[in-house]
């Protein structure tokens, strides 16, 4: 984990010479980032967020949802994370950080990426509405549950 803010990390960055490099990386990093469980639970003590009204507000089943909160579910679905997010009226930067824990992103060149990056930057926080944006450019809704496989 970086001990520092990522703009004091950017500019320590700049300023490394070569032969630095190995005692930067062990001074700020251990190697190892946090897990997404980790990283959504202190989101949730940070902004003191009820857990029950995220999981009510993703759309997810409560099972699914607590799964990825308690660290049971290792690799949770990108788009379940969005959700999450979402329903934790997480900042885009915010989001971008949870779903980088699942080795994945929000990509601005992907037309659907981009409109659920608008919905984060307009404060747009309802997986139902955001939904409905989705679909109204003919973009897959945001997948929450199994069934909608089936459709």
């Amino acid at each position: 984990m970086i001990s520092q803010d990522t703009e004091k990390i950017n500019e320590i960055i700049k300023t490394i010479r070569k032969k630095e490099i190995d005692q930067f990386l062990k001074k700020e990093y251990s190697g190892e980032l946090p897990s997404i469980a980790d990283y959504l639970t202190k989101y949730i003590s940070l902004h003191k967020l009820s857990a029950s009204k995220i999981i009510k507000d993703s759309g997810l089943s409560p099972d699914y949802a607590y799964a990825i909160m308690n660290g049971n579910r290792k690799n949770p679905a990108r788009d379940r994370i969005i959700a999450l997010c979402l329903a934790m009226h997480m900042s885009l930067d915010d989001a971008q950080q949870a779903l980088k824990l699942c080795k994945t992103f929000l990509y601005s060149k992907d037309k659907r990426d981009a409109i659920i990056m608008v919905c984060f930057t307009q404060h747009i926080y309802d997986v139902n509405e955001v939904n409905i944006i989705l679909v109204s450019f003919d973009q897959k809704e945001l997948e929450t549950t199994k069934e909608q496989n089936c459709i």
